[in-house]
């Protein structure tokens, strides 16, 4: 029995499909950078809806500006930041 189990067990198993080289496809690299995008927008909003509601700011386009900064200072490791010049120099 043990005889014809093990070669039944391993045809099940080659035939799966488990095995048969199906590569996945390599992630897009522009998926990150829209990410991030998305995420510093979100981010950049709330902290402009803050400093409003705070009377730090009177002017949303002053609020947004400093809200940018604040985002290149808070996040310097993004690549929005240092595409813009703010964030840490990349590692060599």
């Amino acid at each position: 029995m043990k005889k014809i189990l093990l070669p039944l067990l391993a045809g099940a198993v080659a035939l799966s499909g488990c095995h048969h080289g199906a590569h996945k496809p390599k992630p897009d690299p522009a998926v990150a950078t829209g990410v991030e995008r998305e995420f510093m927008q979100r981010w950049v909003d709330q902290r402009v809806h803050d400093y409003l509601t705070q009377g730090k700011f009177t002017v949303e386009a002053d609020a947004r500006e400093q809200a940018v900064q604040d985002f290149y200072q808070q996040y310097p490791y993004t690549t929005l930041a240092q595409k813009a010049g703010h964030g840490a120099p990349e590692p060599k």
